[in-house]
């Protein structure tokens, strides 16, 4: 009877260590989807946007635009920080713009950096678009 319970918590504790792992993956997946809907909605906020609009948004008279903007919250207590970058394409053309779009998050709670930045996450949009039009 002793070793069918010690078998047995043997194989429940297994068990648990498996649902734990598979839990932290779940939460892991969907902070990450979470910062691609996040990265999505800004990109389209700022395709939205007329040039002299983004300037006015940002506080610039010209190109390029890089700026932090205002952080997201998600589910969980999760932070998403954003940041946008618009530059000029003069190699290919005086009349596009390349739009990109980076949102930032950590795992666990950590601290930014921490342990060498391996809690830390990025997701980056880029578009091209044309100067005449609504970004």
């Amino acid at each position: 009877m002793l070793i069918t319970m010690v078998v047995t918590v043997i194989g429940l504790t297994g068990l648990l260590s498996l649902h734990v792992v598979t839990a932290k993956g779940n939460a892991t997946t969907s902070r990450s989807g979470e910062g691609v809907a996040v990265a999505e909605a800004t990109l389209e906020e700022i395709r939205s946007l007329s040039l002299a609009a983004l300037f006015a948004e940002f506080g610039v008279a010209t190109l390029p635009i890089d700026a932090n903007m205002n952080t997201v919250a998600g589910r969980a207590g999760t932070t998403f920080t954003r940041r946008v970058q618009v530059t000029e394409m003069t190699a290919a053309s005086t009349n596009l713009v390349k739009i990109r779009v980076e949102v930032g998050w950590t795992d666990a709670g950590a601290a930014p950096g921490s342990e060498g930045g391996m809690y830390d996450h990025v997701v980056s949009f880029e578009l091209i678009r044309t100067v005449s039009e609504a970004l």
